[in-house]
């Protein structure tokens, strides 16, 4: 994967297109407004099923559409639409815009990589409909609380867990950060360079590109004992099948399963971060809903469910309990930010200063232990 392309300028200009929706203007001819169903609490889910952004889109629209076709009865009932925004930074910022302010969604469940910025977070109070992201972004509570709400871990939560796994295995001094400054990549790279500074040290970090990754790595992986690689591990696979004992090898909490399948032969050396309800041997504590969910999830979509995919569904979940007691956007987004929520994925807690609902305790360290086997907590 290349850079990702700045997408500033193109947010800046959502936010001023958001902004002009409210201005006067006696010389346009008014758009119709769309007919609702007043028995309808309408979600848009963005998604990448299409592109060459990772992670791809399609365990979280599985996971989402089992929710939908479950509760499809349920009152109010939650009307899905799904929009693939095909790995484009610039149709991501303006289907936000399009969905809030011309389809008229009373929620946004956002399932792709964003660069989390100031202007990004302002499209996002702009829009004034709960949005909800699945995939890691900053703390984004505001003054009130605001519009934003993070059903993944932070960046800065899933640096500290690796670190602190890392840690006792090797100086950390020595480990190796390796980045394909993918847009995930650089979002990851920047957490964990950020943790090792608060810890004193300097971060080692390699950039690779998409020609010379995996020579690269290969070197590097056998002179190194830890190695964190920064956004999804499609780059670094074909590198990464070369490890050798000795070497541990940290993935991303964006881990595809599909991808990263066939380094069970690994399974000593390849952990990566993710919710523990989601593994094979999670304890005996997990509910009848996280149970079923998964299994569920295997039966549909023919695999084991991603911790995104399970936040995805949660999102819905989310919503749904929110939206209740009546379909108001301010309401809605009053009632998620006032709660605790026990998911598939996690329970969430969210408050008006704390808008990163993922409860810290259900992240655990995930790895294969067999060829044919499942994640299971390491």
């Amino acid at each position: 994967m290349g850079r990702a392309p700045s997408t500033g300028a193109l947010v800046a200009a959502l936010v001023l297109l958001l902004g002009a929706c409210t201005a006067a203007n006696p010389s346009a001819t008014p758009t119709p407004t769309p007919s609702r169903d007043p028995n309808a609490f309408n979600v848009t889910a963005l998604l990448d099923l299409s592109g060459s952004r990772a992670p791809n889109g399609a365990p979280q629209r599985d996971a989402l559409q089992l929710w939908a076709d479950q509760h499809s009865s349920a009152s109010p009932r939650v009307k899905l639409k799904i929009v693939d925004v095909a790995s484009s930074p610039a149709k991501t910022a303006l289907e936000l815009r399009r969905e809030a302010v011309e389809a008229r969604a009373d929620a946004i469940v956002v399932g792709v990589a964003v660069d989390y910025d100031d202007a990004f977070a302002t499209a996002v109070q702009l829009a004034q409909v709960p949005v909800l992201f699945t995939l890691p972004i900053p703390e984004p509570a505001t003054r009130g609380g605001g519009w934003a709400f993070a059903l993944a871990p932070t960046p800065s939560q899933l640096a500290r867990i690796v670190l602190d796994d890392a840690a006792p295995r090797s100086g950390l001094s020595s480990s190796l950060l390796v980045s394909d400054e993918s847009t995930t990549a650089i979002i990851e790279r920047t957490a964990l360079t950020r943790e090792l500074a608060r810890r004193g040290i300097t971060a080692n970090v390699a950039t690779i590109g998409a020609g010379d990754g995996t020579q690269m790595l290969r070197s590097l992986l056998a002179t190194t004992s830890v190695v964190l690689f920064a956004g999804t591990p499609r780059s670094y696979l074909d590198a990464a099948r070369t490890a050798t004992t000795g070497t541990t090898l940290y993935f991303s909490y964006l881990c595809e399963l599909g991808d990263i399948g066939d380094l069970r032969d690994a399974a000593p050396f390849a952990l990566w971060p993710g919710s523990r309800w989601i593994a094979a041997s999670s304890s005996g504590a997990s509910t009848a809903a996280r149970t079923s969910f998964v299994q569920t999830f295997i039966d549909r979509a023919g695999g084991r469910p991603t911790s995104v995919a399970a936040s995805a569904y949660d999102a819905l979940a989310l919503l749904a309990g929110a939206a209740a007691e009546g379909i108001d956007s301010a309401a809605v987004r009053d009632r998620l930010q006032s709660g605790t929520f026990a998911g598939v994925a996690t329970t969430y807690t969210f408050s008006p200063s704390q808008h990163a609902g993922f409860n810290i305790g259900d992240l655990a360290l995930l790895r294969y232990v067999g060829q044919r086997s499942s994640p299971a907590v390491r």
